[in-house]
């Protein structure tokens, strides 16, 4: 079983299709690792272009987040009954996405910055396990530590770094944002935009703090339990230091990494989660 994409050319997007199609295939033919999509094979022709990769049977966690009612329910160890996606497997899957962009930011030469980091874009094996994809906007930088132009904004709103969108130029910063935007919604249930008029879940959630209010407010009832507060509420805090507005406030990837490792260790234990595996 496998996924297939297929790349139609029009006569008004041939050039940016194209673009987006080739450095899919440039940077996965690059780069091999347990969190990021296997880019089996491609496929160019007249009529379209083909990626062929690896079938994720669980889909995007974009959908089991927030559109809980079209997917099964799961059951099994740590389970709350009745909920798409308990805590143990959500936090699994931070700590998934925090691998795969430690490998792109630091383990890769030249690092590679994926621009468009958002929950549609994390896929889910059929063990749950996190699979970054969709390299359609990715970047290489040339010069380790050395920011890259950029001709045009692309990106997500809801994810996308505020200094982004100002100065035409990336690092590895924009895609910490992004996931400190994908831990919020982890541990809020909350989509990436809130639905009000120039607001986001990353606003939203500093704005909660500024008003003094307990994060323990703040959690998804879905799968709030006083077993998971404490690794909930250290989540959150990360999710926070993550989407920082200044770029300098935010961790690296393998800082942020570590971060979530150590509240998994510093939680009390007193229950049967699922184990996480880390580089």
């Amino acid at each position: 079983m496998v996924a297939v994409k297929r790349i139609w050319n029009s006569r008004k997007s041939d050039h940016k299709l194209e673009k987006e199609f080739m450095a899919e295939v440039e940077i996965l033919s690059s780069i091999r690792h347990n969190n990021i999509i296997k880019l089996l094979c491609c496929v160019s022709c007249e009529s379209s272009r083909l990626l062929v990769y690896e079938y994720m049977e669980k889909q995007s966690l974009d959908k089991w987040l927030h559109n809980k009612n079209s997917l099964p329910r799961i059951a099994g160890s740590g389970a709350v009954r009745g909920v798409a996606l308990n805590w143990p497997m959500r936090f699994q899957i931070a700590v998934g996405v925090a691998q795969g962009l430690c490998y792109m930011h630091h383990e890769c030469s030249p690092s590679v910055i994926h621009r468009d980091l958002k929950s549609s874009n994390i896929l889910l094996d059929s063990e749950f396990n996190a699979k970054i994809a969709d390299f359609g906007l990715a970047k290489l930088l040339v010069k380790q530590g050395e920011p890259a132009s950029i001709s045009a904004v692309a990106g997500s709103f809801g994810y996308m770094a505020p200094e982004y969108a100002q100065i035409p130029r990336i690092n590895e910063k924009i895609d910490v944002f992004s996931f400190g935007v994908i831990l919020l919604e982890l541990v809020t249930g909350k989509e990436a935009l809130t639905g009000v008029e120039d607001s986001s879940l990353a606003m939203w959630a500093w704005e909660f703090i500024k008003q003094g209010k307990a994060i323990v407010e703040a959690l998804d009832e879905d799968v709030k339990e006083t077993r998971y507060l404490d690794e909930m509420c250290s989540v959150f805090k990360l999710g926070l230091i993550c989407t920082s507005s200044a770029p300098t406030s935010r961790p690296s990837m393998n800082q942020a990494l570590q971060i979530l490792v150590r509240s998994r260790t510093m939680a009390p234990q007193n229950h049967a989660d699922q184990k996480v595996q880390t580089r």
